[in-house]
């Protein structure tokens, strides 16, 4: 090999002349011709390159409106007005544009109100804030009505029976399902006490539970499913899918299977989030994940008429076989148990 030639990671990328210029400017004029897909890829080009343009940031906001990507342009709004990117108040009107758009009213308010007390609204938009404000306040006082009236009604039809006594699955989930909208506190005892019974379909617990979550209940509770108890205050406990047993076991099988056999993986994965739902908030010790991982490979071979042993499904996954059979009837019997249907 002679002494002038490089290696590519010797080799130095000179970047076009301008390139960020130049793609801000291509970026504007497909805005222009309202092509905001790949005016949109074209400012987050720029944007890598420099995240402080002013020009390349707001354009990247207008294409995400105008595609109807509400949650991103949001984001990108509060991070542009938080360091100081852009027009402030061009920013702040697509802002509340947007803010309108997902019916978030309450940061709606929070916002203008600021905008009105620091005095940021320019003279002749005044009146168009207020009124903008107005809007607000009177839709979360409907929403506050509406949401009275609901647990008023349900209130009066829980005075002459139970949320769960000498009710059926499909009448509880129905129970379970009004209570999502409305405040669960003055059911709390009645939850309670289904929640820590030796009876009650797990399914259903977790509902409750994830209710409980959703409206930070602080208090201790207690839990029982599958001969299991523990107590916990649902207000800490990690969402769904987001807990070190969920993120780390799925990890390890689109791992394995991901590329060998993706519709195997996405099967596989499929039923350990049905399973998961039924045992959460147990899981297994950290050392048991590999085997858990291995076990959902040998009962989806075992699905699509494969042959994978726990032994070879052990070896993949570094788990211990034995583990992994007894786990593969763990994972069957919760396969027996039906989910309440309404």
């Amino acid at each position: 090999m002679s002494g002038d030639k490089k290696t590519a990671s010797e080799k130095k990328v000179i970047p076009f002349p301008n390139l960020e210029e130049r793609l801000v400017q291509k970026g504007l004029d497909l805005l222009s011709s309202r092509d905001f897909k790949e005016a949109a890829n074209l400012f987050s080009q720029a944007r890598e390159m420099n995240a402080e343009n002013p020009e390349s940031a707001v354009g990247l906001v207008v294409s995400f409106v105008e595609l109807g990507y509400y949650s991103e342009a949001r984001d990108l709004c509060n991070e542009l007005l938080h360091k100081g990117i852009g027009d402030y108040f061009q920013v702040v009107n697509i802002y509340l544009m947007v803010l309108l758009q997902l019916n978030e009213h309450r940061e709606m308010i929070t916002t203008i109100e600021a905008l009105l007390d620091d005095d940021q609204v320019p003279f002749d938009k005044i009146d168009h804030f207020e009124k903008m404000l107005g809007f607000s306040k009177r839709v979360l006082e409907e929403k506050q009505e509406q949401a009275d009236l609901k647990q008023e009604r349900f209130e009066e039809e829980m005075k002459e029976t139970e949320l769960f006594k000498d009710k059926t699955e499909s009448e509880i989930l129905l129970g379970i399902s009004k209570l999502a909208d409305i405040n669960a506190r003055p059911f709390i005892m009645q939850i309670k006490d289904y929640l820590a019974s030796d009876e009650g379909h797990p399914f259903l617990k977790t509902l409750l539970l994830n209710i409980l979550q959703d409206q930070e209940y602080d208090r201790e509770i207690e839990i029982v499913k599958f001969s299991k108890k523990t107590k916990l205050v649902p207000s800490e406990l990690p969402p769904l899918k987001t807990g070190e047993f969920f993120t780390a076991v799925s990890g390890m099988i689109e791992d394995v299977l991901g590329q060998e056999n993706p519709t195997q993986a996405e099967m596989i994965l499929s039923l350990f989030e049905r399973h998961h739902f039924l045992i959460y908030p147990f899981e297994p010790e950290k050392q048991d994940y590999p085997a858990w991982a291995a076990a959902y490979h040998v009962l989806g071979d075992e699905y699509q008429s494969g042959e994978c042993t726990a032994e070879e499904a052990a070896g993949k996954y570094g788990a211990d076989a034995e583990s992994v059979m007894k786990t593969v009837q763990e994972l069957k019997e919760y396969e027996e148990i039906s989910y309440p249907i309404i």
